[in-house]
């Protein structure tokens, strides 16, 4: 059996502590919100789908040094670490006694819409860019008859023509930075604003919340279009394409 690459080992490492981390927030901010029997609670639920989610991105992480759709599902994972975190931001509010049950029930109405509609404004994003450039992207990077795609060189050419890296951070990075931060700041403050006010307190610590959530699941609904691509590929040319090694990409650049 060939050993799991480094790299991957790293990424599942981080995934790991990212899940857990997100465990112990909703823990933290349920030691100071609720009672000790709902505390409980919380952490059986956080721990509960923080295992399941964990034990996929491990499974993910096992089939994605052989199989490019692998790699890209285990990508997608990532960014459902980053909203799990988010949302263990939020979760001890369902067990707030000073929380209508009906607030509640909109809340999470509220941020499952939010992030069914980020995951699908990312996977519309990206096959709007295929669509656009994506012959032109794969001329190079393409070798069907091998079962290799360099896809992160490959995405490099789905940019704007006039795209570079500094201008992608400028476009991007820092809004999303930005989103991040300010989803985070509102999170530490929404538990006072929720003690000292009330549903419209409540509210707002789950649209803020859903902020993050937002930008999270909309990086995993890029990733998840991006293995559907692969998969139509596949299946247009009869391949199965596998992964680049991590590292490997200059060197195969500088040889063509």
């Amino acid at each position: 059996m060939t050993a799991m690459p480094t790299p991957y080992l790293r990424r599942l490492g981080a995934l790991v502590l990212a899940n857990l981390f997100g465990t112990g927030l909703a823990w933290a901010l349920a030691d100071d919100l609720v009672t000790w029997s709902a505390q409980r609670d919380v952490a059986r639920v956080s721990l509960g789908a923080g295992a399941v989610l964990t034990m996929c991105q491990a499974v993910l992480c096992a089939l994605a040094p052989a199989r490019l759709i692998g790699a890209l599902l285990f990508q997608a994972g990532a960014g459902l670490s980053l909203a799990w975190v988010m949302f263990n931001g939020i979760l001890p509010l369902w067990w707030m006694e000073e929380v209508a049950e009906p607030v509640g029930t909109f809340a999470l109405l509220a941020l499952a819409v939010t992030s069914a509609g980020a995951a699908m404004r990312g996977a519309a994003g990206f096959r709007g860019r295929w669509r656009e450039r994506g012959a032109q992207a794969l001329a190079g990077y393409y070798e069907p008859a091998q079962g290799l795609l360099d896809w992160e060189m490959m995405q490099r050419q789905l940019a704007p023509p006039d795209d570079t890296s500094n201008a992608f951070l400028r476009e991007r990075g820092k809004p999303a930075l930005a989103v991040v931060v300010g989803a985070v700041l509102f999170m530490l403050l929404g538990p006072g604003l929720v003690f000292g006010a009330s549903s419209a307190a409540a509210m707002a610590w789950a649209g803020a919340i859903g902020l993050g959530l937002a930008f999270s699941v909309d990086l995993a609904g890029t990733a998840l279009a991006q293995a559907y691509t692969v998969r139509q590929l596949e299946r247009r040319d009869g391949a199965v394409l596998s992964a680049f090694p991590p590292g490997k990409r200059r060197q195969r650049k500088r040889r063509r």
